[in-house]
Order: structure tokens, then C-alpha cells, then sequence
């Protein structure tokens, strides 16, 4: 029987909850993936993925945005058009110290669904389709082991 164990990938991209949301941003950017685990002290406490990133820019950043009349933009193109339209010096800085102070912690999703490494894939596959989830961190107990993908179950189906 195919476990996750053989499947998991073992070097997890994970965050910490006072983490910035545009480190996070960029981390996804660059790394080509679309969540990750948020973990303290070795613990899985919450998983962000590019849907808190994106609930995170419709409420937060277009409220900021729609004040200065401008559209959804990067934080340094912002930070130029902002200068560049006169706004108000202090103004302008309080509205980027205010976006530059979001931490993962204050869009991660917390309840956390995890496997462990010796459950079934085909159970697994379950448990993302029953939550619509993309991605589960494996946990071992307690601490954080691995993170297994959708991509992961294709393989292991090949394999």
C-alpha cells in the first residue's frame, strides 16, 4: 500500500506567523508554489496559500488603494505614484508602515487539516477533495515532517 511517507515532500517551505505577507508573496512567486504551512516552535499552527493572499489584497490593499483613487499595484510602484502624486509625506507613510505591519498571522487560514506520514494516499486524496484543499502538511507527533501535494498523488499513482 502506497503511503504518504514515500510520496511527501520532505523539504517544506513554511513560514512563521510574524512573517511579512509580502515575503510570502514573493516566496510563492519565486518558488512556484501556492501555500505553505505556518509553523511555530516545529508546530503546524495555520497554512497560507494564495487565496489569503488574495482575500488579503481585495479587503486590505484596495481599501488603502481606493482612498488614494489608483489601481491594485505592486507595494514599490505604489509607494512611487503615491510620492509622485504629492500625497500628503506623512500620509503616505502611515499607509505603507500600516501594509508593511500585516504579518501571515493576520490572514493565515488556522484550522489546520493534517496527515500523518504512514496514512494511506488514497485516504488523502479523500481528505483534500472532502475540504477542497490543494495541500496537507504531514505531522508527526506533533511536529512538522513534510507537506504532501495533489502533484504528489499523481505520482504516486504513476509510480
Amino acid at each position: 500500500m502506497k503511503k504518504v511517507k514515500d510520496f511527501m515532500n520532505k523539504k517544506v517551505v513554511s513560514f512563521k506567523p510574524q512573517d511579512s505577507v509580502f515575503d510570502v508573496a514573493e516566496t510563492f512567486s519565486k518558488m512556484g508554489i501556492s501555500g505553505a504551512p505556518v509553523v511555530n516552535k516545529g508546530r503546524v499552527v495555520g497554512v497560507i496559500s494564495e487565496t489569503d493572499l488574495v482575500k488579503f489584497m481585495s479587503m486590505k490593499l484596495s481599501a488603502i488603494m481606493s482612498s488614494y483613487e489608483m489601481p491594485l499595484q505592486s507595494l514599490s510602484t505604489l509607494c512611487l505614484n503615491l510620492i509622485k502624486a504629492g500625497k500628503d509625506h506623512l500620509d503616505v507613510k502611515r499607509d505603507i508602515d500600516r501594509l508593511l505591519k500585516i504579518k501571515v498571522k493576520d490572514v493565515m487560514s488556522r484550522e489546520v487539516i493534517s496527515v500523518k506520514p504512514d496514512m494511506n494516499i488514497f485516504d488523502v486524496a479523500s481528505v483534500m477533495k472532502k475540504h477542497d484543499i490543494n495541500r496537507l502538511p504531514v505531522v508527526s507527533k506533533g511536529r512538522l515532517v513534510g507537506i504532501i501535494a495533489r502533484a504528489d498523488l499523481i505520482r504516486a499513482l504513476v509510480d
